[in-house]
């Protein structure tokens, strides 16, 4: 940049003079700055931050090549005192060499980042002073919207709160299910250079894998303690869908939205579930009042946010790329219907954001791309297309599937009434939204043309994501209606009533009916490692099917019973797990491992649950 030439960056009054800037904290005349806390100001000055900076990304370049250089002999052997099962069958010469291949180039760059660092380090020193200042501007108006949200409100969000936690906390302590049982025995009780590296399947959401295994060290192998950051994900999740619904809606409606939240059995099973689901909600509820604001005002603190949010949701699943484009999308269409202050600046600011996403998703990736290859994050087997034959027949029966998930163990009435509200929502939109442009509508129309450019169905759950936002798009279309209804009626006690009857009377259902521990799949496991942990000896054999295969072996290692003997080879006795909540039967499970079913008939020796546990004797 030019000597003398000044430039303004938004919402920072702050000339850039890059060859006569003077880097000193009084060379910044900004009254916004002057109300940073001086300690935060010490700790989040431009030399510390940038220091980090680089001393993170020299670590991690010397690292990457040192690993690069530890021969395969020392890194089989290190894998084979890991493994719990004597056997690292991916670990070949082959895999070694791609993997060197892959760490020197990880370490080059990481290098060369923080020889980008050093070289403009005077240039970081002012965007992060900048940063500071714009900070504080945001955080007034972050104080000035807190200020605005009436005490009514923040009572009855603390209420819903401790309904939702009422509703969690019994399911805490459940059986283990297999996809987070797989996760923990896989990824989260390993050391973190294992969990945040190996990324074997998708079931390693991998900042999920971190707090777990936080939770693992802390409070031990306890199931409770491995949902903790799921089940604080859960609860969090209340309030940010109030802040959500309330920055795209009217505040009655925000009430009602956080209220369907909390009760909604599908949000209460992924609270209770160590997955990191819940968590993808959080950021992405985060993400729309971010969005608002920007719409509104100008400004890098926002762009930052937005950028760290949707990291941590890549970070967390991949699937994290469906609520940030279409948060994006929503941007983009509403700063062309007229809903931003500066259109410009808001396709400006999304390319700023996409790219420092990007840059960030990546780094943090760094170690699943050199150790396991891009290919087991970009095709691995969940998102690999398929025909489109096969991905026109089978959408729509995912989608009817999906609508039954987000309304499974509602009553029929309240079913259809939040459809009501949703429709109306998006017809009279214009009447109940602070946009022009409503947000489920512009998720839709990123997500079609993303489906079809992936040819990927996704599950069910991967949408669990989006009934946040549901639900607050259904209490604005009811709250409108009531107040063409209810004229002389004040709206904001009628919706605390509503509120109050529904979310007592959703809870009611989900606990009556009982339908998140039916359908879990490990029910009775535990009982059943625990029975037969003291019949076991060698040569016998413990036949399971794939559902119920990483609960026992979670109980099975948890209790220190030996996991050869999950599906060994049969030279002695056989015991058959037959779990009824996955349609087992004694064949089925036989099939299973392609297994000729025994001639002599298996004896049930004991029923846990919904396990029953058969014995077949060693045959002469």
């Amino acid at each position: 940049m030019r000597s003398g030439k000044k430039t303004t960056l938004p919402n920072a009054e702050i000339p850039i003079d890059a060859p006569s800037c003077d880097l000193r904290r009084d060379s910044i005349e900004s009254p916004a700055l002057a109300t940073v806390p001086p300690f935060l100001s010490r700790m989040f000055s431009p030399p510390i931050v940038c220091a980090v900076l680089m001393g993170g990304t020299l670590l991690l370049g010397l690292v990457s090549i040192a690993a690069s250089f530890l021969s395969f002999h020392y890194l089989y052997a290190k894998a084979l005192a890991l493994s719990r099962t004597g056997q690292v069958l991916f670990f070949t010469p082959d895999f070694h060499q791609h993997m060197r291949v892959r760490l020197q180039f990880v370490g080059a760059f990481s290098l060369a980042v923080t020889a980008l660092l050093l070289t403009f380090r005077r240039r970081v020193f002012r965007f992060l002073e900048i940063l500071t200042a714009d900070a504080a501007m945001f955080g007034r108006r972050i104080a000035s919207e807190w200020n605005a949200i009436p005490a009514q409100d923040l009572w009855e969000i603390a209420a819903i709160v401790c309904v939702a936690a009422l509703l969690r906390i019994p399911l805490l302590s459940q059986p283990m299910r297999y996809d987070e049982a797989y996760s923990v025995t896989t990824y989260a009780s390993r050391p973190l250079y294992v969990g945040l590296s190996l990324y074997t399947q998708p079931n390693n959401h991998l900042f999920h894998t971190f707090l777990v295994h936080i939770a693992y060290v802390l409070f031990g192998n306890r199931p409770w303690a491995l949902r903790l950051p799921a089940f604080f994900a859960g609860l969090f999740l209340v309030p940010t869908t109030y802040v959500a619904a309330r920055s795209l809606y009217r505040t009655e409606s925000a009430i009602l939205g956080a209220a369907l939240t909390a009760s909604s059995s599908v949000l209460i099973e992924y609270s209770t579930n160590a997955r990191g689901y819940s968590l993808v909600c959080v950021f992405f509820t985060m993400l729309i009042p971010i969005a608002a604001y920007l719409m509104r005002n100008q400004g890098w603190t926002g762009l930052f946010l937005f950028s760290i949010f949707a990291t941590l949701g890549f970070y967390t699943i991949p699937i994290m790329l469906y609520p940030v484009g279409g948060v994006a999308a929503w941007m983009l269409l509403s700063a062309a219907a007229g809903d931003a202050k500066s259109p410009g600046r808001i396709v400006s600011g999304l390319l700023v954001a996409g790219l420092l996403t990007a840059v960030l998703t990546t780094v943090l990736y760094s170690p699943v791309f050199a150790v396991s290859g891009p290919g087991s994050v970009f095709t691995n087997s969940i998102v690999r297309p398929l025909s489109t034959r096969v991905f026109l027949s089978e959408l729509p029966a995912s989608f009817v599937s999906t609508w039954r998930y987000w309304n499974r163990g509602l009553p029929l009435l309240l079913i259809l009434t939040l459809a009501a509200g949703f429709g109306i929502s998006l017809i009279g939109h214009i009447r109940c939204s602070r946009f022009r442009i409503p947000l489920p509508l512009a998720l839709a129309a990123w997500l079609v043309p993303i489906l079809f450019i992936q040819r990927v169905v996704p599950f069910e759950r991967v949408w669990t994501f989006a009934l946040p936002l549901y639900f607050s798009a259904s209490a604005a279309g009811l709250v409108l209606v009531a107040r063409r209804l209810l004229n002389s009626f004040p709206i904001r006690h009628g919706m605390t009533l509503v509120m109050a009857a529904l979310l007592l009377w959703t809870a009611w259902y989900v606990r009556r009916g009982d339908i998140i521990y039916s359908t879990n799949e490990g029910r009775g496991i535990q009982d059943t490692a625990m029975y037969l942990k003291p019949r076991l000896t060698t040569g016998d054999s413990v036949l399971v099917t794939i559902t119920s295969l990483a609960p026992l072996e979670y109980y099975f290692l948890k209790q220190g019973t030996p996991i050869a003997y999950l599906n060994a080879p049969v030279s002695h006795r056989l015991f058959v797990v037959v779990n009824q909540v996955a349609d087992d039967t004694l064949a089925k499970v036989f099939a299973s491992r392609e297994i000729e079913p025994p001639r002599q008939p298996g004896k049930a020796v004991a029923r846990f649950d919904t396990v029953v546990l058969y014995e077949i004797p060693a045959t002469e």
